[in-house]
């Protein structure tokens, strides 16, 4: 798509797949607004943006402890009408089965599902109305493929992928584009927590950078699948998994 012009909202660009988002958009010519909860960092990033693109700027809020809905309205009140929501943001426990309580499911659902949520509920009205707009979900592997642990984050992001493909269903004749985002493992902050919990180190196909994923991702944006596969290798995975059930589940119960 042609972003020029355009207002893009980034959610999560503090750093990571987000922040490379942001940039990339700018460059590419949107207006682009990162929501995220370190004001420092976004200072850092909103002085990069404004290089390529000067109305680009930044709202600091935690999807974890608010409506983002609220947010995004004061966005467009200042930006104008979204023409592109990223829903990038997303938080992981550092706890384990034995510890989890039901209120660490809540929060994560809060902060990986339901920001996402109210966002995309506040934004798709006005792109129904002018008959365009692009809204991605950055899920993840984990949601379609999830191991073994409390499952926290792989139900966030199964419930995300859920919600995504539904209104996809309602509003791509509305001329409004729902993407779902499978960014394969990049070796963010978040992800290489996640190999210091005990993740195996994913295998070279299943590994990406951040730089690969965002250009994919602007480059696909708009387009007509609804699915953007960093790796699509894994894609045969979920093949294997639904032709081969029984020895697709032995082989994940002995990692």
């Amino acid at each position: 798509m042609d972003y020029r012009g355009k207002v893009a909202v980034v959610t999560g660009a503090s750093s990571g797949l987000g922040r490379q988002l942001a940039l990339d958009l700018a460059a590419a010519g949107a207006v682009v607004v990162g929501v995220a909860r370190r004001e420092p960092e976004l200072q850092q990033l909103a002085e990069e943006m404004r290089r390529t693109s000067p109305r680009s700027g930044y709202v600091v809020f935690d999807v974890a402890a608010g409506d983002l809905g609220a947010a995004m309205a004061t966005i467009e009140e200042t930006y104008g009408p979204v023409d592109v929501l990223v829903n990038n943001a997303a938080m992981d426990l550092k706890v384990g089965l034995r510890d989890i309580t039901v209120e660490d499911y809540r929060d994560l659902m809060e902060a990986n599902f339901l920001s996402a949520v109210s966002a995309t509920l506040a934004v798709l009205p006005g792109m129904i109305e002018r008959g365009s707009g692009v809204v991605a979900m950055v899920s993840s592997d984990g949601g379609r493929l999830p191991g073994s642990g409390p499952g926290a984050y792989p139900a966030s992001k199964a419930a995300l992928g859920a919600f995504a493909e539904s209104v996809s269903y309602r509003v791509r004749r509305k001329g409004v584009r729902v993407h779902l985002v499978y960014p394969a493992f990049m070796p963010t902050a978040m992800g290489l927590a996640a190999l210091d919990r005990g993740l195996r180190t994913p295998p070279f196909f299943a590994r990406r950078t951040v730089e690969q994923v965002s250009k994919l991702v602007v480059r696909k944006l708009g387009g007509p699948r609804f699915e953007i596969n960093a790796a699509r290798a894994i894609v045969w995975a979920t093949v294997f998994r639904a032709v081969m059930p029984r020895l697709y589940q032995r082989l994940r119960s002995s990692r």
